[in-house]
């Protein structure tokens, strides 16, 4: 019998199977790819579950538990970062998850951001060692829309990084692994003086050399708004 079971076939329902591997924790799974090849549906998959991790798309998680009503006498968890449903509780991992599969080190340092209210992170994952918060329900979309500003912008501009530096510059996109890594180091351990640069120094003019230099591209505009974001008398007198 198996306590767990887990809805989806994507990247994040990879890495909680993994981590679940790694814990020693039994599971069941399901998905559409699942139910294709086996005929097995949800209901019959899930029986024996007690708990059910729906980890689908945002969009299609209340469409799924409304459409297994079998599956509602049973704990219901998302991992949606943004979404509130009467439907299931939200228990959101902050962390990113990328193609290649973590060890149990990592998985086990991941915090979850949790909806109020029952069941808690203790009461639904008794077994996992993991930090855990509570935030108001309105709340979730500004504390979703930062870890978005945070984490996947930032994956943005340093992919941009690197293929300026491999397109245009020649330069190997490693050459730039130092400079990340002290940008990191310095936030985790320093984060009210880890600005550098033109904005730290309050240099208009670098500033409007950078934005001459980015001429047409996209990403000019999105340099002009971080710096109108955080200093926006050093665009004064720019076009």
């Amino acid at each position: 019998m198996s306590k767990y079971g887990i809805v989806g076939d994507g990247r994040v329902a990879r890495h909680v199977a993994h981590y679940f591997d790694l814990s020693g924790l039994p599971y069941a799974t399901w998905s559409r790819r699942e139910e294709r090849a086996t005929s097995s549906p949800a209901d019959t998959s899930l029986a024996s579950c007690d708990v059910v991790l729906v980890l689908i798309s945002d969009a299609a998680i209340e469409q799924f538990i409304e459409a297994h009503e079998s599956l509602r006498d049973r704990t219901l968890i998302h991992f949606s970062g943004s979404l509130v449903t009467a439907l299931a509780r939200g228990m959101h991992p902050l962390s990113t998850f990328a193609i290649d599969l973590y060890d149990l080190d990592t998985y086990q340092a991941i915090p979850f951001v949790c909806d109020e209210g029952d069941p808690s992170f203790i009461d639904v994952f008794p077994e996992l060692p993991n930090s855990h918060y509570t935030i108001a329900s309105e709340l979730k979309p500004l504390y979703h829309s930062m870890a978005v500003l945070a984490g996947n912008f930032t994956t943005a501009l340093w992919n941009k990084l690197f293929d300026t530096f491999e397109e245009r510059l020649q330069l190997p996109k490693e050459v730039a692994t130092p400079y990340l890594r002290q940008i990191a180091s310095n936030l985790e351990h320093a984060p009210t003086t880890a600005q550098t640069g033109p904005l730290a120094r309050r240099d208009r003019q670098t500033i409007r050399a950078n934005l001459d230099a980015l001429g047409t591209d996209p990403y000019r505009d999105v340099y002009a708004a971080f710096v109108r974001a955080v200093a926006p008398e050093l665009l004064e007198g720019s076009s």
